[in-house]
């Protein structure tokens, strides 16, 4: 645990979620956390094990910006992306999407990645960057300002470890090499960490999601989808789903080429995932209902 004065001690977690970037109070010995304090923002995804019932992950908190990793050196999963989106924007902290590499790449392969990215993040900042030449790091620093805590979250081999590198002006964190056929790599951050950043900032540097699983949505779909929620407006019907009502303006926004398909078709994956959530919560709150209603034995 860090504490205000920037030392570093180890102290005993009983009956607390505590996640990196948590404020927390200690006992006056300085041996086990006796609370938490409230968050102003949560990156929180549903636990990744295959299999497993439905429990949140905290992945950090307290975070005011959380930046989205992607290389240019590799294709773009935008699926992937959409899920990142809702992943942050429900976190309550302001997305920025930032794409590594620049100079693994040419100049019209990172003005057409750009333009097509643009077209899912919508209005979120777009930051090219290559954190070996120091191309575009200004513009990421600009973002970055006094007292704030930024996140960097992706897939591992997109550069994140480097980029803290660069931000912070020396190598705190190891670097690894990626595959050449799909550009992907190993982890080699390992647990969240906490990193002191020049200029008063703070940066939460997570381990590579290999699952980006989503929890209860705030309304991190409706931000990442608002082009759809906002010709949905002027569907006849207020609960229009889009298929085969009268009078849909999504569909018709679809047939005239201003909306596309895949995009609809996605928002109701991800909108079907977090009511599967929502469902599994519920069904385990009513039985533990039942469970304490038991009938007494006579």
């Amino acid at each position: 645990m860090l504490l205000a004065d920037g030392t570093t001690v180890r102290v005993r977690n009983i009956g607390e979620e505590v996640a990196v970037g948590d404020r927390v109070e200690i006992d006056a010995a300085g041996e086990r956390i006796e609370s938490v304090h409230e968050r102003r923002s949560a990156l929180t995804r549903r636990n990744s094990f295959e299999g497993s019932r439905a429990e949140r992950q905290v992945i950090a908190s307290n975070i005011d910006t959380v930046f989205i990793v992607h290389s240019l050196a590799a294709e773009t999963n935008e699926r992937r992306l959409e899920r990142e989106l809702v992943l942050a924007f429900d976190s309550g902290a302001d997305p920025g999407l930032v794409l590594t590499k620049t100079d693994a790449v040419d100049a019209p392969r990172i003005a057409e990645t750009r333009e097509r990215l643009a077209r899912i993040v919508l209005d979120v900042p777009v930051i090219t960057v290559s954190a070996r030449t120091g191309e575009g790091m200004d513009d990421l620093r600009a973002l970055v300002g006094p007292g704030s805590t930024v996140a960097f979250i992706g897939a591992s081999g997109v550069g994140k470890s480097t980029l803290v590198n660069a931000l912070v002006g020396s190598e705190v964190q190891r670097t690894g090499e990626v595959r050449e056929d799909d550009q992907r790599g190993r982890h080699t951050t390992v647990a969240a960490e906490l990193v002191p950043l020049p200029g008063g900032a703070w940066l939460l540097d997570t381990p590579g999601l290999r699952a980006v699983t989503l929890w209860t949505s705030e309304r991190g779909i409706e931000r990442a989808f608002a082009e759809i929620f906002a010709v949905a407006e002027n569907c006849r019907f207020r609960d229009c789903k889009h298929e085969d009502e009268p009078d849909c303006a999504v569909r018709e926004a679809i047939g005239s080429g201003t909306l596309r398909p895949e995009r609809l078709t996605s928002m109701r994956r991800l909108v079907a995932e977090e009511a599967g959530v929502e469902e599994e919560l519920v069904h385990r709150e009513r039985q533990s209902s039942r469970r304490g209603f038991r009938r007494p034995r006579r």
